[in-house]
């Protein structure tokens, strides 16, 4: 896992509100190797959902742009890259699964029509060729009686079954990663386990790299080779899982970890971070972790510490690790 297929550097995308400039992403820097699974973590507003859509080119704009940094996929800066280019590369190259499978699905069309016009969008397949295939995808990704469900419509399956057609209808071009935002997070604990088996059998059997957006740490342990971990628009923190897991350095990380409930010991209240994420903007100087963090010091509330080494291949926003 040494060739990156997607680098980004430095991102900064912001919202033009009557707020004024908003930087909901401030200065992101995310690398994904080839076949590798990267998670990414962090509280609700921390720019995790932002970063991916600032990948896919989907940022609605106006208010939001991408205003500095570049987003290179194998090499080809996508920031500057034309929309005609984007939409070869969207579904194709670099397809994505979103939180809420219903609002992604178009709920007039059928499941066989939505498959098969991402087919026939970038391959030179015919309708009765793209239908066969959209069965064959549904098949691969554990869909009963899939020669019946293409010719049905989103509202007739359950939430996991329209979570697997996401997941089929973002792997039928073989793309080479895979953004999956927060996929699991409205199923169950039963199908949120098949649907994560399901992207880790797409990932050993295709060699697709996977951008694993959530929030849950157990989710990250189970499917992940790098965690990284973000807060307020930054990145704080990125190692691989194990040590990320046993060894966190900063803060935030040790926090959210602190905040899990643990089976080998009695707890009668969990653990919780003190405060709120703050508004994106409202922190413009020192670590923006600070407020919330009982070991801030002044140097944290004066300056912003950089993302740097603290082991192999390991590295963190703090002063304290110095």
């Amino acid at each position: 896992m040494t060739q990156p297929v997607l680098e980004i550097e430095n991102l900064q995308t912001h919202f033009f509100t009557d707020r004024g400039q908003i930087p909901a992403v401030d200065g992101v820097t995310i690398r994904v190797n080839k076949g590798e699974v990267l998670g990414i973590v962090g509280e609700s507003g921390c720019g995790k959902s932002v970063t991916s859509l600032s990948v896919m080119r989907l940022v609605p704009q106006p208010p939001g742009r991408i205003v500095g940094g570049s987003i290179r996929f194998k090499g080809e800066d996508l920031v500057a890259a034309s929309e005609k280019r984007m939409r070869e590369i969207r579904g194709n190259e670099i397809a994505m699964i979103f939180q809420e499978p219903m609002t992604s699905l178009n709920p007039v069309y059928t499941i066989g029509d939505q498959i098969g016009e991402a087919i026939r969008l970038h391959t030179k397949t015919s309708k009765k060729e793209a239908l066969q295939r959209s069965i064959d995808m549904l098949k691969k990704v554990g869909i009963p009686r899939a020669e019946g469900i293409v010719h049905e419509y989103p509202h007739q399956l359950s939430g996991g079954m329209r979570q697997r057609v996401m997941i089929a209808m973002a792997m039928a071009c073989n793309p080479e990663l895979l953004i999956a935002d927060e996929p699991t997070t409205a199923l169950d604990v039963t199908i949120q386990a098949q649907i994560l088996d399901l992207m880790r059998q797409l990932n050993r059997e295709s060699g697709t790299a996977i951008l694993l957006i959530t929030h849950d740490l157990g989710v990250v342990a189970e499917m992940c080779h790098r965690v990284v971990v973000m807060y307020a628009g930054n990145v704080v923190e990125e190692g691989d899982v194990r040590t990320i897991l046993k060894t966190p350095k900063h803060p935030y990380t040790i926090g959210l970890l602190n905040s899990l409930p643990k089976l080998e010991t009695e707890q009668e209240r969990l653990y919780s971070i003190p405060g709120n994420v703050p508004l994106p903007g409202t922190l413009t100087v020192g670590c923006r972790f600070a407020p919330r963090c009982e070991q801030a010091t002044d140097r944290c509330r004066a300056e912003m510490p950089e993302l740097k080494a603290v082991g192999d291949n390991h590295r963190s926003r703090c002063w304290l690790t110095e």
